[in-house]
């Protein structure tokens, strides 16, 4: 009896054809990137030195820390707030179906493309040379990846709205306000929610990194303390972030069951 099999042959020449080009781009990555493999083998053996050090845990400064990690707290919800507020008059300006001037619309979307192709940590950095550093630059750094996503993500709620939903406002000579007001938001409210409940979660973990260059809160007490070797206080720093990190994903979770 003939065995029939599994993978076709085709399927097979092109699997390991794949594989070698995988491998072979790997290699090719790797040499570019003239790696010290002698020099990272004999860090590594000290590297259980090294973790000793961080199994101590120093909660001396337990004040500042927090009063730090709230301060990283209030900047992410500022900026998602302000950043939210912004998306929502920018979605309504730039989504097809109800935008009052239609190249607007692509001019909008043109420059959340933009804005979303730049990451968070380089809009930060120019918003810290030219502003200085401090909160005030922190939240004006993330509410650009803010209203990047979220103008994004609000048009395409507002754009699978019902063409039947606009079309019935209209005819009842109701005006682009009223047409936001009485049509939109109520079929768009929901995801709007979700989007926010997700961008919260972003938003709290960028403020946190984005402190390490300079924008406050508890991101610059763990670059102070890593430039310092300061071990034990950067475990519970990482500590404090690893819990506020959970918490926050916990509340979204939530946030979202009960959208």
């Amino acid at each position: 009896m003939k065995d029939i099999p599994l993978i076709q042959k085709n399927d097979r020449i092109r699997t390991i054809f794949i594989t070698i080009g995988a491998i072979l781009l790997f290699i090719v990555s790797v040499s570019f990137l003239n790696l010290d493999m002698a020099t990272f083998m004999s860090r590594f053996e000290q590297s259980g030195e090294v973790i000793k050090h961080f199994l101590v845990i120093d909660a001396s400064d337990l004040g500042t820390v927090f009063s730090e990690l709230l301060l990283s707290l209030s900047m992410a919800v500022a900026s998602l707030v302000l950043g939210a507020i912004i998306s929502f008059i920018l979605a309504c300006l730039g989504a097809d179906n109800i935008s009052p001037l239609p190249f607007l619309s692509a001019v909008i979307k043109g420059i959340m493309s933009v804005i979303r192709a730049i990451p968070s940590l380089v809009w930060i950095l120019m918003i810290v040379a030219s502003l200085g550093f401090g909160s005030l630059a922190g939240i004006i750094g993330m509410m650009f990846p803010t209203v990047g996503y979220l103008t994004k993500s609000f048009i395409s709620s507002i754009e699978e709205v019902p063409a039947q939903v606009i079309e019935t406002m209209k005819s009842t000579g109701a005006n682009w306000f009223q047409l936001i007001q009485e049509g939109i938001l109520p079929n768009v409210s929901k995801s709007f929610l979700n989007w926010l409940a997700i961008r919260v979660e972003g938003n709290v973990a960028e403020s946190i990194s984005l402190g390490m260059v300079g924008a406050g809160g508890i991101g610059t007490l763990l670059t102070r303390a890593i430039s310092s070797y300061d071990y034990g206080r950067i475990t519970f720093i990482v500590l404090v972030i690893f819990s506020t990190m959970f918490a926050v994903e916990m509340f979204v979770t939530r946030a979202k069951k009960a959208i």
